[in-house]
């Protein structure tokens, strides 16, 4: 078998073993565009029946697309009205609104949720339960998922077309130096992206799918031309591949979940999608070629290859991790979701290729050869893997939240009014339709006068007018709409007597099954990224200094090391 039909082999055997793996790894593969926040909240208790049911999404949906069923105590209920979109909340997510036209009975109460995104086209389904008048045991917890087959093929076949125009590309790159061998493998690398983008095409034809098609066609194209066209100079053809590679591979970006995070993070996306493209593509260009290059060639070959290779890697690490700081909302988001796994398979993979790095360079620098084969190898599983993340969605659920810091309050809180003593609570302390308790003790004896009305303020709510039970307890009810401290203002009137004010502040406990995902990424991925530009900047002072000291120790006829090692990655 030619070195030609063995890349061939690979390439195509590599992409038939992704498709198989993230096919079995990935089911049920779930969708993107998930709830992420409702009233009434998942697992909350409300005392009347609500009139409306509002979604969060955590990506733009099609509002012709969303589905609603609710299920009550008697069955499947027929009460709903047309969702209808209410704009965006204050972090910029969608908000729908789902009328219901009918009283709802106390009882527990399942909502399923289906939206296709307009961003990725992948249909979402999302589980939530309430209940009126009625205690829920535990949130339904759904992180959206979906079984549909369609939505997992689309996303291997974007994936089969990164791989092979990255490959692609990292042999135009290198032909200059290969002397123009790998350009016959690079346009078949062209061809199947082609054949890759046609097919993700076929399945999602409008909007952002059909933008993604079509340049990922106009792409290949472009570095079919670029292997083809035999007259062009290197400069040109390696101009000419990168413009390809960027028109195929960029617009992924706008089907990826950073999408849906802001401009900034889909530039961060686009960013991270051509340099691991690159990367990944050189070096397995150059394993490919060193095997059959001879020992003129091999050491302009592995320049370019480190050249191309070391820039690439360093923003391809660096947007990553800023991605996933954006995606994943804490540690055990990341450790307890399908789409976290995979970015920390990826992440410890790249420690055996940055390792094998620095054993190439020693090797090099001690006069002794090394392959790429290995770290060309890893890459492609890296690759793969990133194809399995990319069919996942981030772990959006409300149980991945950051565990506060706070501690909620399990006791009425007690505060000086003039001569009283007011404490407030709220009952019970999660977020709901909640009573609003205040306590009005006097302090002094006897009583300068009778309490006569108590108002209060609960957050931005306005001020209340509370009732006294049989108890001597004030009452009212208070929507809690969020965990977390709230500031509370009491005010008491008495006859004859100035007003007495009492400004307070009470923490509300989270939804039992929610906030439990540990601390943030945000201390973690800003201590990797100072962490790699440390390493950068050493690496390249130690090189500078090593290779300073080798050009004082030769003199003129002295035997030059064998420079037939080299790593994708300069260290």
């Amino acid at each position: 078998m030619t070195s030609l039909a063995r890349l061939v082999a690979a390439v195509l055997s590599g992409m038939l073993l992704t498709l198989a793996f993230v096919l079995g790894a990935a089911a049920p593969a779930s969708a993107h565009s998930q709830v992420i926040s409702s009233s009434p909240a998942d697992g909350q208790r409300v005392e009347t029946s609500p009139k409306q049911l509002t979604f969060v999404f955590s990506e733009p949906s099609d509002v012709s697309s969303v589905v609603v069923s609710l299920t009550g105590p008697s069955g499947p209920l027929n009460v709903l009205g047309t969702p209808v979109e209410q704009g965006v909340n204050d972090l910029g997510h969608q908000t729908i609104v789902v009328p219901v036209t009918a009283e709802l009975p106390a009882g527990l109460y399942r909502e399923t949720v289906s939206a296709t995104s307009r961003i990725d086209g992948h249909t979402a389904g999302s589980e939530l339960i309430f209940g009126v008048r009625t205690d829920v045991a535990a949130p339904a917890g759904d992180s959206g998922n979906t079984t549909s087959p369609v939505d997992r093929v689309r996303s291997i076949l974007q994936g089969i077309m990164l791989i092979a125009a990255g490959i692609a590309f990292g042999l135009i790159a290198l032909a200059g130096p290969a002397r123009g061998r790998g350009l016959p493998a690079a346009r078949i690398a062209a061809g199947i992206a082609g054949l890759a983008a046609i097919g993700s095409g076929a399945i999602w034809h409008i909007g952002n799918g059909l933008i993604v098609a079509a340049c990922g066609l106009i792409g290949s194209v472009v570095l079919f031309a670029a292997a083809f066209t035999p007259t062009l100079t290197d400069r040109i053809r390696l101009w000419l591949a990168a413009l390809g590679l960027a028109v195929a591979v960029v617009p992924l970006s706008l089907v990826g979940h950073a999408a849906a995070q802001g401009t900034l993070m889909a530039v961060f996306d686009g960013l991270h999608i051509i340099t691991t493209a690159t990367w990944a593509g050189v070096v397995i260009a150059a394993a490919f070629l060193l095997p059959k290059a001879s020992r003129g060639d091999r050491l302009p070959i592995l320049r370019r290859t480190s050249v191309l290779a070391s820039v690439t890697f360093l923003i391809s690490l660096i947007t990553g991790l800023l991605m996933a700081n954006g995606l994943v909302p804490s540690v055990g988001g990341l450790f307890g979701s399908l789409y976290g796994m995979g970015l920390v398979a990826k992440s410890v993979l790249v420690i055996p290729v940055l390792l094998l790095a620095i054993w190439a360079r020693w090797r090099m620098n001690n006069g002794k050869s090394s392959s790429l084969v290995v770290e060309a190898g890893l890459l492609f599983v890296i690759l793969s893997l990133g194809v399995l993340v990319a069919s996942q969605p981030p772990p959006a659920s409300q149980k991945f939240l950051p565990t506060p810091s706070w501690q909620a309050d399990s006791a009425a809180a007690s505060l000086d009014a003039d001569d009283l003593l007011v404490s407030v609570q709220i009952a019970p302390n999660t977020p709901g339709t909640r009573f609003l308790v205040v306590r009005v003790d006097n302090t002094r004896r006897p009583a300068p006068g009778p309490i006569q009305a108590v108002k209060a303020r609960f957050g931005s709510s306005g001020l209340l007018d509370l009732k006294q039970g049989t108890d001597g307890l004030w009452t009212t009810n208070v929507d809690v709409t969020e965990p977390g401290p709230t500031a509370i203002h009491v005010e008491v009137t008495r006859p004859l007597l100035p007003l007495a004010v009492a400004n307070n502040t009470w923490t509300v406990g989270p939804t039992p099954g929610t906030y439990e995902g540990g601390s943030s990424l945000t201390g973690y991925v800003g201590a990797a990224i100072g962490g790699l530009i440390g390493l950068t900047l050493i690496g390249i002072l130690v090189e500078g200094v090593s290779r300073g000291r080798r050009r004082d120790d030769d003199e003129p006829g002295a035997t030059k090391p064998d420079s037939g090692a080299h790593s994708a990655v300069s260290v």
